[in-house]
C-alpha cells in the first residue's frame, strides 16, 4: 500500500505518507510552519480523504526529520495520531529505522522510543535514548532514560532522565506532579507546584522546574551550548 499526501495539494505538502511492509510512515517536513503542518495533518487524518486510513489497526511511524520539537509540539502532533482509534504509533523520532530504510540514511545520534500505557509499580521502565510515554506514570511508577523523558499524561511517580550522566536531559509532562525527579546524578523531591504542564532541567548542578512556556527560550540556549561544546 502506498499513500502519498501530495495528491491533496499541488504544492509540496508538509506531510508525506508512505506505505511500508509493517504499516505507514508519516514524514513531516522539517521546514514547514508548525501551525500549517498541524492543520494539514488534521485535514489529512480527519478531512474528506481520511477514509483511506479507515480499517483495521495500522502500525504508524512518525518521522520529523531534523526539526527540534518542544514538548508542546510533541504533544500537539502525537495527539492528532492518538485521536485515530486504529492508529498504533510504533516509532517516533527524527531518524527512524523506517526512514533510514526508505532513504538509506544513517541513524540519528539519539534513539527515541514510544511507550503506550500506564506505568505501574514494579521494576523501572528503562530506555536507551529519549522516551515519550503516552499514558500516566502512577505514584509508584518509575521511568528511567539515558535521554529526555516526555509524559503525554500525568507524571505522579519517579522519573530519571540522563541516567548515564547527561546533564542536558529534561523531564516534561502534561500534568507535572512527580514524587521524585532525577537528572544525571542530581536528585530532587517533587516541587510544591500545581499539576500543570512543566519541565525540569539542571542549572549549575541544581534541579530547576519551569512552566512550559519558557521552554523555547531555554532550549535555544541548550542547543547553542551543545553546538559550542562539539566544536
Amino acid at each position: 500500500m502506498i499513500v502519498n499526501s501530495e495528491t491533496l495539494s499541488d504544492a509540496k505538502p508538509p506531510v508525506t505518507v508512505k506505505g511500508t511492509r509493517d504499516g505507514l510512515l508519516f514524514l513531516l517536513d522539517e521546514q514547514a510552519d508548525m501551525d500549517h503542518l498541524c492543520e494539514y495533518l488534521h485535514s489529512l487524518l480527519f478531512g474528506e480523504t481520511a477514509s483511506i486510513f479507515d480499517g483495521p489497526v495500522i502500525e504508524v511511524v512518525v518521522d520529523y526529520g531534523k526539526r527540534t520539537l518542544t514538548p508542546k509540539e510533541v504533544w500537539r502532533i502525537l495527539g492528532l495520531f492518538q485521536a485515530r482509534d486504529n492508529f498504533l504509533i510504533k516509532a517516533w523520532g527524527g531518524g527512524t529505522e523506517a526512514r533510514q530504510s526508505l532513504f538509506q540514511r544513517r541513524p540519528s545520534a539519539r534513539t527515541q522510543h514510544i511507550y503506550h500505557g500506564l506505568v505501574r509499580s514494579g521494576r523501572p521502565l528503562m530506555f536507551d535514548g529519549d522516551v515519550v510515554i503516552i499514558g500516566d506514570v502512577n505514584p509508584s511508577g518509575h521511568v528511567q532514560a539515558t535521554g529526555d523523558i516526555y509524559v503525554f499524561g500525568r507524571l505522579l511517580g519517579i522519573a530519571h532522565a540522563g541516567m548515564h550522566g547527561d546533564t542536558t536531559a529534561i523531564i516534561a509532562a502534561a500534568e507535572f506532579a512527580p514524587m521524585q525527579l532525577r537528572i544525571a546524578d542530581v536528585v530532587s523531591r517533587a516541587p510544591q507546584l500545581k499539576a500543570t504542564m512543566e519541565y525540569a532541567y539542571l542549572e549549575d548542578h541544581q534541579m530547576m522546574v519551569a512552566e512550559m512556556k519558557q521552554f523555547v527560550t531555554w532550549n535555544k540556549a541548550r542547543r547553542r551550548n551543545t553546538n559550542q561544546e562539539r566544536r
